[in-house]
């Protein structure tokens, strides 16, 4: 294995974590109204969706790079997910949430579905399957590779964005504050959008 390669590897996965993306806001929010533990059906259908999509991807990924308007469309596709996330972000009424004896609002099949209309996630992992399947043992056996270490990082991040949420409970339930993060959050969900907008799909 190239150590090289995994280092570069974790490098882009903590710049992609850095910027808040669906999934860290979808545990921060969800983990601050419903508690920490109403995170864990979300969680176990986001590595679910995850593991399916890299695998897909991993096996694909020579013919899916050939495919220009695939990958337009998997872009826009992306964003009207992102752009359907913020809108709800800033639509959201905290003191209209009643979490009592509710065990959460989202659960695995959400937590799955999102990977497949996360813009973000797309593109991520089609950077890291074209540049680092080869170094790291080639094959069905690098994709595993990448994978493990995709969702061992994913994971920790997961969970940190869950504690974090989790310990902001009563006031994501306030009326000012809850609204002052909700909106936060929708802010930098735009300005991920910007982002992608700006560099467009990924394309070979």
């Amino acid at each position: 294995m190239d150590t090289v390669a995994v280092v570069e590897l974790l490098t882009i996965l903590a710049i992609g974590l850095a910027t808040p993306g669906p999934n860290a806001l979808a545990c921060f929010g969800h983990s601050g109204v419903y508690g920490a533990k109403s995170n864990i059906k979300l969680i176990l259908g986001m590595v679910a969706g995850i593991s399916i999509l890299m695998l897909s991807i991993g096996l694909a990924i020579d013919s899916l790079m050939e495919y220009t308007i695939a990958m337009i469309a998997f872009h826009w596709i992306g964003m009207v997910f992102l752009g359907v996330m913020i809108y709800g972000m800033f639509l959201v009424d905290p003191s209209s949430i009643d979490a009592g004896g509710v065990d959460g609002a989202l659960g695995l099949k959400t937590g799955m579905g999102m990977q497949f209309a996360n813009g973000k996630e797309w593109a991520f992992i089609i950077i890291i399957m074209s540049q680092f399947i080869q170094p790291l043992g080639g094959g069905i056996s690098g994709i595993m590779v990448i994978i493990f270490i995709t969702l061992t990082v994913c994971l920790a991040a997961m969970a940190m964005w869950t504690l974090v949420g989790s310990k902001l409970n009563n006031t994501f339930s306030d009326e000012v504050m809850g609204k002052r993060i909700f909106t936060i959050c929708g802010f930098l969900l735009g300005l991920l959008m910007v982002g992608f907008l700006i560099k467009g799909p990924v394309v070979a």
